[in-house]
């Protein structure tokens, strides 16, 4: 088992808590929703290649908000992502970004480019750039999310699941700290990162002159349900096709070898 380091870094409006492990070059993994530095269980396979750091983003869990009633924005949680990255290697790094955390990494592409030398980002949710009934399902689903949230609580997210085609699987048992932190960031996500993702728009011009190589990428099992849809959106966006990894929306939580494999192919 890698050995983990911890420590933190100030930034403006929070104290930044993050970890690395293993060693080689340096590969930073941006969780999304209501995760943290903890979200990632195939961080211990991909330590044997890379230095493989993982952070509580801003507003999560150990990376307290100073100002709690500060606006969400995803350019501020990509300088995060960029100030973490210059104080830890002076060379391009890898990237992975899962769900919203795929969307701070596509910003941090487009906005920091000479940081990374490849990001994949898995099934980043932005409805603004489906169209039709894609585009209109999209912000539905996050609207809905929001709006249940506010009147039932916890409930809202079975339809939401539901509607992104996470289907009840094996997860990782989690201990009673950590369920207390996620539960917080639960409202986190919803409350203040979901309303941003509805307006959300990358400028793939700028993505596609990027010197970083940007690899949309989708779970297998989650074809036919909006995440999917996003990969391919992103894909047509850019002119290339969408790899495939392992289970669905949540697959790097529940099969983080199978999935680590994919994404060191994807590195090579």
């Amino acid at each position: 088992m890698a050995l983990v380091n911890n420590s933190t870094l100030q930034f403006s409006g929070t104290r930044l808590y993050y970890e690395t492990r293993g060693s080689g070059p340096l590969l930073l993994m941006i969780h999304g929703g209501n995760g943290d530095a903890d979200s990632y269980p195939m961080a211990e396979h991909l330590a044997e290649h890379y230095t493989v750091v993982t952070y509580d983003r801003r507003g999560h869990s150990r990376s307290k908000l100073e100002y709690p009633n500060e606006n969400y924005r995803i350019s501020v949680h990509s300088d995060d992502a960029s100030r973490l990255l210059a104080e830890l290697t002076d060379e391009p790094a890898y990237v992975f970004g899962c769900s919203s955390g795929a969307v701070i990494g596509l910003d941090l592409a487009i906005r920091h480019p000479e940081q990374i030398r490849t990001l994949v980002a898995h099934e980043p949710p932005i409805p603004r750039l489906l169209s039709g009934n894609d585009r209109r399902l999209g912000l539905k689903s996050l609207v809905n999310l929001e709006r249940c949230y506010r009147q039932s609580g916890l409930s809202a997210l079975e339809e939401f699941a539901a509607a992104m085609g996470i289907t009840a699987s094996a997860q990782p048992q989690q201990s009673a700290e950590r369920m207390e932190r996620l539960m917080a960031n639960i409202d986190y996500f919803i409350l203040s990162e979901v309303p941003a993702l509805r307006t959300y728009r990358p400028d793939t011009k700028q993505l596609k002159a990027s010197p970083a190589v940007v690899v949309p990428a989708g779970g297998l099992d989650s074809k036919g349900f909006l995440p999917y849809r996003y990969a391919e959106a992103l894909a047509d966006e850019l002119g290339t096709k969408v790899v495939d990894f392992p289970g669905n929306h949540v697959g790097c939580s529940v099969y983080p070898k199978a999935f680590a494999e994919q994404l060191l192919e994807v590195f090579k």
